[in-house]
């Protein structure tokens, strides 16, 4: 049986939505919050290294970054799939738990095959940061990107994910005081994906080497 690579849309046990990646090598990122008036709106995010065989995805070391916490929770996450077209389980966090339940996300909304282009994401983007804070980001057709908010200037880069699929690996370094993580260098992915209003919504989710400290952006146009 294939690997649970792919990308998945559905929902969690206490009402919220997610919208999960699992990449080439295993590594599970998902978006989770609720969708109004077509566009979804991320109240946190999940990280986690994980395998899969036999139609049995796990992963031991899951990062819950949530909007409501600056504290990443620790977790486990484990689920059975069907590549592409089903993925549903558990995620633990300590003695608490959510189930989920997903399908394949539709190709029209976010085809995970098609190889990321730089030139669907280049350009000036008002975003929203994970906290609430408003970010103004301006990534060039190099795959270079500046941003501030509030004060705080970082920059960094985009580039195409090296296994030619829908994803795009982010690079930034935070800049000096007023940033939260003044000097910090933080990695992870971003999408773009289709609204129903015709909009794209892209979706930065990324955490520093020790995996303690996160930040993830949000922005259409």
């Amino acid at each position: 049986m294939p690997p649970a690579e792919g990308a998945y849309y559905g929902t969690l046990s206490d009402g919220r939505q997610h919208y999960t990646l699992v990449l080439e090598n295993g590594q599970l990122y998902a978006l989770y919050g609720s969708t109004s008036n077509g566009i979804f709106g991320v109240s946190g995010f999940l990280q986690g290294n994980g395998s899969s065989s036999n139609g049995s995805y796990s992963a031991s070391d899951v990062k819950d970054a949530s909007a409501s916490n600056p504290v990443l929770q620790s977790g486990s996450l484990s689920a059975t799939y069907t590549a592409g077209s089903s993925f549903n389980g558990t995620l633990s966090e300590g003695s608490t738990s959510v189930t989920l339940t997903g399908t394949g996300l539709g190709a029209a909304i976010y085809n995970y095959s098609s190889p990321a282009s730089l030139a669907a994401v280049s350009g000036t983007w008002n975003m929203t940061s994970l906290r609430g804070y408003p970010v103004t980001m301006n990534i060039a057709a190099s795959g270079t990107f500046t941003a501030t908010s509030s004060g705080c200037a970082f920059s960094g880069t985009v580039k195409p994910r090296s296994s030619g699929k829908n994803v795009l690996d982010v690079a930034l370094t935070y800049g000096a005081s007023p940033c939260i993580l003044a000097g910090q260098s933080l990695s992870g992915i971003a999408i773009s994906y289709a609204l129903p209003n015709g909009q794209q919504q892209l979706a930065m989710t990324l955490l520093d080497q020790a995996r303690v400290n996160s930040s993830a952006f949000v922005g259409i146009r």
